[in-house]
C-alpha cells in the first residue's frame, strides 16, 4: 500500500465532526485565498478592457470630434481669408481642411461603433449639418469667386446657421464622447474601490494574499506609468518626423528651384539677357521688387536692370548715390539683412511712404572680383528670413558666375571684332602702300645708271618688302584658322619630286652658307598626291625654314617622301637642338616661340603649316629628342583617276 493510499484510509476514517471543521477552515482558507488571487486579476482584467477602450477608442474619437472642431472653425477663416484677398491659396486651404475633416470624421465612424446610440445619433446630426454648410458655401459660391463685400456677408450670413449647427453638433459629440470616457473611468474607479475593500476584507484572512495583490497593484501602476511615458515618446518622435519631413520637403524645393535657375542662367551667353533673367528668378518667387547694379570701373555703379511685378527697366545709367549699407556688402562680400530705410527706399526708386519692410543686399562675386550687387525688396506683407537669405546667396553664386561668363564672352566677341578690324587694316591699308613700294623698288632696279651699293639697297628693300607682304598673308592664315576655318586650297594631281625639287632649289644656297649638309630624297615610282603647289610649297619653306634655325654649323638636313598605304608620307629631319619634352604640345600654338627662337620669327609658321595639311585633309606630327634632332612628317592624299580632288572637295562635288 502506498503512502498515498495510507493518508487517503486514514483520512475517510475520520468523523464528520473533524471532517466539516477541517474542511471548512481550509475551504474557507482556500476560497479567501483564490479569491484574494483571483479578484484583482478580474478586476484589473475589467479596468484594463475599460481602459483599453479609453485609450484605444474613447480617446481617439474624442480628440478626431475636436479636431473636427477646429477644422470647421477654420473652414470659416479660409472661406473669409478668400473673399478678402481673392488669392487661390485660401480656396486651396479649404478644400484641403474639408478633405481632413473627412478623413476625422471617418475615424469616428469607425470608432463609434464601440459607444451607444447616443454617440451614434450625434454622429449622424453633425454629418447632416457638416453637409449643409458644405452645400450653402458651394451654392452661395463663397469659395469659387471673390464677390461684392455686401453679397459675400449676405450669403455668409444664410450659409452661418449651417454653419453653428455643425459646430455646435461637432461640440456635442465631443461631450458625449468625453461623459463615455468619464463614464468609465467612474466604472474604473468604482472597481479598484471594491477591490480595495474585498482586499481588505481577505487581508485580515490570508496576509500573504493581500500582500501579492498589493504586488499586483503597484506593478499595474507601473505598467500604466510606463504605458503613458511610451506614448509620450511616439508622440514626441511623431512630432520631430514631421519637423524632419517638413524640413526635407523644403530642401527639396530648393535645390529644385536653384537647378531650374542654374539651367536658366547658362541657357544663354548674352550679359543683358543673363542680369535679366537673375532678377527674373527673384521676382517674383522670392521678392516684390529686384535690381541689379554692376561695378564701373571708376568705383561706382551702374544700374542695370530694375524688375518689379509689373514691368523691367534695363537703364544703364549710374547710381547717383550709393547707400552705406550696399557699398559695405560689396567692400565684405557678405549679404546684408536689414530693414527698409528710407534712403534704401530712394535707391530702390521708391516713391510715398516705403513701410515696415526687409531687404536683402546680395553681393555678386566671381573669380576674386566683386562684379556688382543685388538688391530685393520683400512684399508687404511678408519679411526675408535666414532661410531666404541662403537660398538667395545660393541664386547669387549661380547667377555671378553666369554673368561673369557673359561679360567674359561679351569680351571675347569684342576682342575677335577688333583684331578682325586690325587684320583688315593689315591687309588692306598696309597692302596698299607695300605694293606702292615693291613696285617703285622695281622700276628704280631696272634703271640702268644705277650704281652697284644703289643696287644692292633697292634689292634690300624688295626682299623686306617681300617679307612684310609673306608676314600680312600668314597673319590672315592664322586668322581663318583660329576662326575654326580651313585655308582655301586648290588641290590638282603633283608629282612628289616636283615638290622636293622646288625646295631643294630654294634653300640650296641658303644652307651652303649656313654649312649645312641639305639633301631631298624620294623613293622611286611615288604616286601623285592631290595637293595646292603653293600651299604645299608653303609647308615645305615653314618646316625647312624652321630646321634651318635650330641646325648648327655641320649639320645635317634630310627631306624625304615616300609612299604610305593610299598616302604620301613627307618628312623634314635635322640633327639640331631638338625641342624640349614640355614645348612639344605647344609648338603648333600661334605666335608660341621657344626661347631660342626668340626674335627669329613671327612664330606663325608651323601653325600654318597644320592649317594647310588639315586643309587638304592630311595630318601633320613632330618628333624629337633634345639635344639629337628633330623630325615633322606629314601626310598627302594620293591623286586618284576616281576623284580629281581632295576627299574634303570630292564630297563637295558629290553634294
Amino acid at each position: 500500500m502506498t503512502p498515498l493510499q495510507r493518508d487517503r484510509r486514514s483520512f475517510l476514517r475520520v468523523g464528520p465532526e473533524s471532517t466539516w471543521t477541517t474542511i471548512l477552515p481550509v475551504a474557507f482558507i482556500i476560497v479567501s485565498l483564490l479569491s484574494l488571487l483571483l479578484l484583482p486579476i478580474v478586476v484589473s482584467t475589467h479596468t484594463h478592457r475599460m481602459r483599453e477602450e479609453i485609450t484605444r477608442v474613447a480617446e481617439p474619437a474624442r480628440r478626431n470630434a475636436n479636431q473636427i472642431q477646429m477644422l470647421l472653425a477654420a473652414q470659416l477663416d479660409k472661406v473669409i481669408a478668400f473673399q478678402v484677398t481673392g488669392q487661390e491659396q485660401y480656396r486651396r486651404d479649404y478644400e484641403r481642411l474639408v478633405v481632413e475633416e473627412d478623413q476625422h470624421r471617418a475615424a469616428v465612424e469607425r470608432l463609434a461603433r464601440m459607444f451607444g446610440t447616443g454617440v451614434q445619433d450625434d454622429l449622424r446630426t453633425l454629418l447632416d449639418e457638416t453637409r449643409r454648410w458644405r452645400s450653402g458655401v458651394t451654392r452661395g459660391e463663397l469659395i469659387t469667386r471673390q464677390m461684392p463685400h455686401e453679397v459675400f456677408l449676405t450669403r455668409l450670413f444664410e450659409s452661418h446657421p449651417a454653419y453653428e449647427k455643425a459646430l455646435n453638433a461637432a461640440s456635442q459629440l465631443e461631450i458625449e464622447l468625453h461623459e463615455g470616457i468619464q463614464e468609465r473611468l467612474q466604472k474604473i474607479r468604482e472597481a479598484e474601490r471594491l477591490n480595495a475593500a474585498l482586499t481588505t476584507i481577505l487581508t485580515l484572512l490570508a496576509l500573504t494574499s493581500a500582500l501579492l495583490v498589493a504586488g499586483l497593484g503597484r506593478q499595474m501602476r507601473l505598467l500604466a506609468r510606463e504605458a503613458m511615458q511610451r506614448r509620450g515618446d511616439a508622440e514626441r518622435e511623431a512630432e520631430e518626423a514631421k519637423k524632419a519631413r517638413a524640413a526635407a520637403e523644403r530642401e527639396e524645393r530648393r535645390a529644385a528651384f536653384l537647378a531650374s535657375a542654374g539651367q536658366e542662367l547658362t541657357a544663354s551667353l548674352d550679359y543683358r539677357e543673363t542680369i535679366e533673367k537673375t532678377a527674373r528668378l527673384i521676382v517674383p518667387n522670392l521678392a516684390e521688387v529686384c535690381v541689379i547694379d554692376v561695378a564701373t570701373d571708376d568705383g561706382g555703379l551702374r544700374r542695370e536692370v530694375h524688375v518689379d511685378e509689373t514691368a523691367t527697366t534695363s537703364s544703364g545709367e549710374p547710381v547717383s548715390r550709393v547707400p552705406e549699407i550696399v557699398r559695405r556688402a560689396m567692400s565684405a562680400r557678405t549679404p546684408a539683412l536689414t530693414g527698409l530705410s528710407p534712403e534704401m527706399w530712394a535707391y530702390l526708386g521708391g516713391t510715398g511712404e516705403s513701410g515696415a519692410r526687409t531687404l536683402l543686399v546680395m553681393p555678386l562675386v566671381s573669380r576674386g572680383e566683386t562684379l556688382g550687387v543685388i538688391v530685393s525688396l520683400a512684399r508687404p506683407d511678408d519679411r526675408f528670413t535666414r532661410d531666404d537669405e541662403a537660398l538667395l546667396a545660393d541664386l547669387a553664386r549661380h547667377a555671378s558666375l553666369a554673368i561673369d561668363n557673359a561679360r567674359l564672352y561679351r569680351e571675347s566677341q569684342l576682342a575677335v571684332r577688333t583684331r578682325e578690324e586690325v587684320l583688315g587694316i593689315v591687309s588692306h591699308d598696309l597692302r596698299n602702300p607695300l605694293n606702292a613700294v615693291t613696285l617703285a623698288a622695281s622700276l628704280i632696279s631696272s634703271s640702268s645708271t644705277l650704281a652697284d651699293g644703289d643696287r644692292e639697297q633697292i634689292e634690300t628693300i624688295e626682299t623686306s618688302a617681300r617679307r612684310m607682304s609673306r608676314l600680312i598673308a600668314d597673319l590672315l592664315d592664322v586668322t581663318r584658322l583660329e576662326g575654326g576655318k580651313q585655308l582655301p586650297v586648290e588641290p590638282a594631281p603633283l608629282e612628289p619630286e616636283v615638290l622636293l625639287a622646288e625646295a631643294r632649289e630654294l634653300f640650296k644656297a641658303q644652307a651652303a652658307s649656313a654649312s649645312v649638309d641639305f639633301e631631298c630624297e624620294a623613293t622611286r615610282d611615288l604616286p601623285p598626291v592631290m595637293a595646292d603647289r603653293h600651299r604645299i610649297g608653303q609647308v615645305l619653306s615653314n618646316l625647312i625654314g624652321n630646321s634651318m634655325k635650330f641646325t648648327p654649323a655641320g649639320g645635317r638636313i634630310v627631306v624625304t617622301a615616300e609612299a604610305e598605304s593610299d598616302r604620301v608620307l613627307f618628312a623634314v629631319s635635322d640633327n639640331g637642338a631638338g625641342i624640349p619634352p614640355d614645348n612639344i604640345d605647344s609648338i603648333f600654338s600661334p605666335y608660341w616661340q621657344g626661347k631660342r627662337a626668340e626674335r627669329m620669327g613671327a612664330g606663325l609658321g608651323l601653325p600654318i603649316a597644320r592649317g594647310i595639311v588639315e586643309s587638304h585633309g592630311g595630318t601633320i606630327r613632330v618628333e624629337s629628342e633634345e639635344g639629337r634632332g628633330t623630325t615633322f612628317s606629314f601626310t598627302l592624299p594620293v591623286a586618284r583617276e576616281t576623284a580629281g580632288t581632295t576627299p574634303a572637295a570630292g564630297s563637295r562635288a558629290r553634294r
